[in-house]
C-alpha cells in the first residue's frame, strides 16, 4: 500500500452515512456527520475529516458517544436558547443551534444558543459559514477547561503532582468567525459571500500537525509537544503517552493564546449553568474520576441588518477585502489571501482530483467498514 491513498469526495461521504447509520444514528444525523467530514477533508482540514472515524468508534466502545442521540431544547427566549446534545454527535446538535440561532437573529437582530453535553462539533467554520451564507454574522466557540480535562498546558506550567495532572489543563478551545460581504444583488456574490472565515484555535494547529503527523509517522517541528515531563518533543506519539499541547504563541507570546483558550472555555460554559449531569464534554466516567469545571459550545448569530442598511455594511466589508487582496505579495508568494479562500481553493482543487488520505487511516477505514458491514470507499483511478 502506498504512503497515501487518494478518494472521492462522494465515496467519503457514502462510507461515512453508513458506518454512522451502522453505529445507530438517524438518517438526518448519519447525513450531517457525513457532509461535515467530508467538507473538512475536501477545505484541507484532513484532521477533521474521516480520520476521525477512529475516534468517534472508541468513543463508542467506551459509552461516550450515543450516535442516536438528538439534541434537546431545554429552554429559551426570544433571543437565546439552550440545548442539551445528550452525547450525540456533535456535528448534527451544533448544527441545530446553528439553524436556531440563524431563524431568531432573523426577527431579533442577535440570538445565541448553548449547547451542553456536546461531542466533537469538527470544524467551527461549517456552522458561521451557514450563518454567513444568510447574511448574518457567525460566532461560535467551544471550550472546556478545569484540571485533567484536556490535552493543553497551561502556559509557564512546572511537572506537575501526578494526582493534580496539572499537564491537561485546557482544551484545544476554537473561536470562529464569519462575515457577509456582498448583497445577493451582486453578480459575484456566489463567489465572495463566504470569503472571509476566520477560524482563531489557540492549540488546534498543533493539534492538527501532531495528529497527522502521527498518521504519517513523520516527525513534528519544534515547539508544539512537551512530553509526560513537560520537557519539548518532535515525536508525536509523545502526545498521547501523557504529553500535552503547547498554547498558540509558544514561550514568547503563549499569554496571548492561553488567555483567549481560558475566555474560550469559560464562555462556552455558559450551557453548564444550573446543570444537574455536569459531567464533561466528551466524558461518561463518574464525577470524582475527572477535574473539568467547564465545558459548552456557544453560537451567535448577529444581523447586520438590525443596526442599520445591511447592503451598505456588505460594501464596507468587501472594501477592506478588495484591499487586502491588492496588497503586494511577498517574494515566493502568489497573492495575498483572506481567510477562509485557502479552504475554498482546496474544495475546488480536491472535487476535482480527490481527497488523499494516509496509508494509516486509510487502513483504519477499512477495518472499521469491516466490523459495521460497510463497504470500503473507492479509490480515485
Amino acid at each position: 500500500m502506498s504512503d497515501t491513498i487518494v478518494a472521492g469526495a462522494g465515496a467519503l461521504r457514502e462510507f461515512s452515512v453508513h458506518v454512522a447509520e451502522a453505529m445507530g444514528a438517524p438518517v438526518e444525523v448519519a447525513g450531517e456527520v457525513a457532509r461535515h467530514l467530508t467538507r473538512a477533508n475536501l477545505s484541507g482540514h484532513d484532521s477533521h475529516g474521516v480520520l476521525r472515524w477512529s475516534q468517534y468508534v472508541r468513543e463508542l466502545d467506551e459509552g461516550q458517544l450515543d450516535p442516536a442521540a438528538r439534541p434537546v431544547l431545554l429552554r429559551e427566549s426570544a433571543v437565546t436558547a439552550l440545548f442539551d446534545a445528550r452525547r450525540g454527535f456533535g456535528q448534527h446538535s451544533t448544527m441545530e443551534a446553528t439553524g436556531w440561532a440563524r431563524t431568531h437573529a432573523r426577527e431579533h437582530g442577535v440570538a445565541a444558543a448553548a449547547i451542553r453535553h456536546s461531542m466533537h462539533i469538527g470544524v467551527l467554520g461549517e456552522y458561521t459559514e451557514r450563518l454567513a451564507a444568510a447574511g448574518l454574522i457567525g460566532i461560535v466557540t467551544v471550550g472546556v477547561a478545569g484540571t485533567g480535562s484536556g490535552a493543553v498546558a497551561p502556559l509557564g506550567w512546572h511537572r506537575p503532582v501526578r494526582q493534580w495532572q496539572l499537564k491537561s489543563f485546557l482544551n484545544p478551545d476554537p473561536l470562529d468567525l464569519a462575515f457577509v460581504n456582498l448583497t445577493e444583488d451582486d453578480d459575484q456574490f456566489v463567489r465572495r459571500q463566504q470569503l472571509l472565515i476566520l477560524d482563531r484555535d489557540e492549540a488546534v494547529p498543533h493539534f492538527t500537525l501532531a495528529l497527522f503527523a502521527r498518521a504519517r509517522g513523520a516527525e513534528l517541528a519544534p515547539g508544539l509537544v512537551r512530553d509526560a515531563e513537560g520537557r519539548p518533543t518532535t515525536d508525536p506519539e509523545q502526545l498521547y503517552a501523557g504529553g500535552s499541547l503547547t498554547v498558540m504563541g509558544g514561550d514568547v507570546a503563549g499569554h496571548k493564546g492561553h488567555g483567549l483558550s481560558l475566555a474560550s472555555a469559560l464562555v462556552g460554559g455558559l450551557a453548564m449553568i444550573a446543570d444537574p449531569n455536569p459531567t464533561p464534554a466528551g466524558c461518561m466516567r463518574p464525577p470524582e474520576t475527572w477535574g473539568t469545571r467547564i465545558a459548552g459550545v456557544l453560537v451567535v448569530a448577529i444581523d447586520p441588518a438590525a443596526f442599520g442598511d445591511a447592503a451598505a455594511h456588505g460594501v464596507l466589508v468587501a472594501g477592506v477585502l478588495d484591499d487586502l487582496g491588492a496588497v503586494p505579495p511577498a517574494p515566493g508568494v502568489e497573492r495575498v489571501l483572506v481567510p477562509g479562500e485557502p479552504e475554498r481553493l482546496s474544495r475546488e482543487r480536491r472535487e476535482r482530483d480527490g481527497i488523499p488520505v494516509p496509508a494509516a487511516t486509510w487502513a483504519d477505514l477499512l477495518a472499521i467498514g469491516e466490523r459495521f458491514g460497510v463497504a470500503p470507499p473507492r479509490e480515485v483511478g
